[in-house]
């Protein structure tokens, strides 16, 4: 039986501890490397490492030739596959893409194009969640990496040519469900893909592995029968209505094409309508499949009566699921909204864990830091999320015994935060939140884990001095 309280209070090194880098003392370098990333993950490594020794030895590390990304995350992912085995039920594996940019002037070995002149790569992670309205994160479960030559609205490529290319980017999406499948074969998984797995290549694949999945659908498909699919949808009746809540999302400068596809809007409660219906579509020219057809099932989610001036949700849901009942319509909508869980994952990474500021100046290197912080990364969205799913969980799979009480004493409070949810507040409260403006985001929970962490070794410090003096 799963226990993620005992996998939030569980050492960081623990998770690379069956590591096999051709000698034990790399393994024993990089769960040390780990856990103090755990201990200050925002922080750059001279501030990280102990000493100029421990330093130097964290750099030997990064950038060993006989160390690779795969070697270093490999626990991890089996780590990730005994948590979903140990779920003993359908386990969620959400499968996105975000950039990894680099700055500085100087180039970086093996390093690819991203925006602009800005050197990066893909990362292309599928990351494994319990179902239910705690959305669980249980950790990464594959990770594919694509170093771009050059930046992709720079492309003088006609679209004929980038379908004939044998190494185009969409390909990423089947490879890595092929690593899923091969890693998780014996478990029951459903995937989920927003609007760029609405690709006939990809959903022919899914069907002919027999897999579960729900996929954001982005094209209106031509069927068989001649029709559009957004044709036979607007056709349906609602089946069901569910009130649910949607996440703010800012005007953060995203480029035009992005805020056009996904509009910024307040949070708020919206009242949808769902019904489904079985499809089947029609082999696009541009597929690669033999197949000329494929039946699935297709749920269509819309908002009647949005509020003035904010966009309606509009979603089109193509599925695997069976459509017949209320509740499994309700089940595929849940389902698709644990789907922003990987969104949260990618903040803790690049925020919460500075990825993007590492000073490493290779690709190998920087990937081998990238396979250190992916499970940073889970843990710190599994102790966030536990905090407010699970808000009277023990105060212990957030902070250990001693962070509490030097919380108790800089903040002044009148006892030790007793649950998750207070130490978590207590923690960014230091970083320099204010509790009336909602849950912390991760810049000021690692604030405050940094000034949290601080004091802890100047107390332990203060008492190491202590023992000398008698």
């Amino acid at each position: 039986m799963l226990d993620l309280n005992r996998c939030a209070r569980m050492t960081i090194g623990e998770e690379f501890a069956a590591a096999e880098l051709g000698d034990v003392r790399r393994t024993r370098r990089l769960q040390r490397i780990a856990e103090r990333a755990m201990q200050a993950p925002a922080v750059s490594f001279p501030r990280m490492a102990a000493d100029d020794s421990e330093l130097e030895g964290f750099y030997r590390f990064f950038n060993c030739e006989d160390v690779g990304f795969e070697e270093v995350v490999e626990p991890h992912f089996d780590a990730t596959l005994g948590r979903m085995r140990a779920a003993q039920g359908p386990v969620l594996v959400v499968h996105d893409t975000t950039d990894l940019s680099f700055g500085g002037l100087q180039e970086r070995d093996g390093l690819g194009r991203t925006h602009g002149k800005r050197q990066g790569f893909l990362l292309h992670l599928a990351l494994a969640v319990l179902p239910g309205e705690e959305r669980l994160p249980l950790g990464t479960c594959g990770v594919v990496r694509v170093c771009r030559t050059e930046y992709k609205n720079s492309s003088r490529k006609s679209s004929r040519e980038m379908w004939k290319d044998p190494n185009r980017e969409s390909l990423r999406w089947s490879e890595l469900l092929e690593q899923v499948d091969a890693r998780a074969s014996d478990v029951d998984c459903i995937h989920l893909m927003d609007r760029e797995g609405d690709n006939f290549d990809l959903i022919a694949l899914l069907l002919a592995k027999d897999a579960r999945f729900v996929v954001r659908g982005c094209h209106d498909r031509a069927l068989a029968d001649g029709d559009q699919l957004s044709e036979q949808l607007a056709a349906l009746k609602p089946v069901v209505r569910r009130e649910i809540e949607l996440s703010p999302r800012p005007d953060d400068g995203r480029p035009r094409g992005s805020q056009k596809t996904h509009p910024p809007r307040r949070g708020r409660s919206a009242v949808i309508s769902v019904a489904g219906t079985e499809v089947t579509l029609r082999r696009p020219s541009s597929a690669h499949v033999a197949e000329d057809e494929l039946t699935l099932n297709a749920v269509c989610v819309w908002e009647a009566a949005p509020p003035p001036g904010e966009p309606p949700v509009s979603w089109i849901l193509l599925t695997s699921e069976p459509v017949d009942t209320r509740e499994q319509l309700l089940s595929i909508v849940d389902y698709y909204r644990s789907r922003w869980v990987i969104e949260e994952f990618f903040k803790a990474l690049k925020t919460g864990c500075s990825i993007e500021k590492r000073q490493l100046e290779s690709y190998d290197a920087l990937s081998i830091a990238l396979g250190v912080f992916l499970p940073v990364a889970w843990r710190l969205l599994l102790a966030r999320s536990l905090s407010r799913a699970i808000p009277n969980a023990p105060a212990s799979i957030v902070a250990t015994k001693v962070q509490l009480e030097l919380l108790r004493h800089k903040l002044k409070l009148k006892q030790l935060p007793p649950t998750a949810e207070a130490a978590t507040f207590a923690i960014a409260k230091l970083g320099g939140h204010l509790k009336r403006n909602g849950a912390p985001g991760w810049l000021t929970l690692g604030r405050g884990l940094e000034a949290l962490l601080i004091m802890e070794a100047g107390w332990r410090a203060a008492m190491a001095a202590g023992r000398s003096d008698q």
